[in-house]
């Protein structure tokens, strides 16, 4: 089984204390094969991770997170900086987006009260081309994600798990046990179409 966090932001980004030298050791003590870095709105601003994972010997993926009109969205397997895909669109649009450059777009915790903007709540159930939603967040109520997790059941997805993790503490909370290793971005992608994976969480 290879487990991987797919929703963890970086001081990168501006909103998280996580100091990108610190993700590997702190993965590592998680338990995890790998984590994906999903900054928002920008591919670009997690590039320097490439460069920590060549040295530490250790996978680190890079994606995004994405404001959408109607709530968030992760966005894996697109080298989308902050020009190409402008905040603000419908939802279904930016996946459309995603899927017709090769990628994968997760709905991320749409049932998350208190979100800034809005919350995709029951919209979700209305979404096309998207493999998987995000069913197990580490930083989220019990209630949240069971509401997420009774969406992707009744669309028949699979789910997915990430801390959203923007304290060091809080990585590796939630993660994503997949069936065979996951080594990029273009395997991610292909993984979650695949289906077999599922949500886990730091007990």
């Amino acid at each position: 089984m290879f487990c991987i966090d797919l929703h963890v932001h970086s001081a990168l980004g501006g909103d998280s204390l996580i100091r990108p030298e610190d993700v590997v050791h702190q993965a590592r003590q998680a338990g995890l094969d790998a984590v994906c870095i999903t900054e928002h709105h920008s591919y670009d601003l997690s590039r320097p991770f490439d460069g920590i994972s060549r040295s530490a010997g250790f996978p680190i993926l890079r994606g995004m997170e994405y404001r959408a009109a109607e709530g968030h969205l992760l966005v894996y397997g697109v080298r989308a900086g902050r020009g190409d895909l402008a905040p603000g669109l419908p939802m279904q649009r930016a996946v459309d987006w995603v899927c017709a450059r090769g990628g994968a777009a997760v709905p991320a915790h749409p049932f998350q009260k208190g979100l800034v903007g809005a919350a995709l709540g029951m919209n979700v159930l209305k979404l096309k081309n998207i493999p998987a939603i995000e069913t197990l967040n580490g930083s989220l109520t019990i209630e949240e994600n069971r509401q997420a997790r009774d969406a992707a059941r009744k669309m028949g997805l699979f789910g997915i798990g990430g801390s959203d993790a923007h304290g060091l503490h809080v990585l590796g909370r939630a993660y994503t046990v997949f069936p065979c290793p996951v080594l990029s971005e273009t395997e991610l992608v292909r993984a979650l179409y695949a289906g077999g994976y599922w949500p886990e969480e730091q007990i």
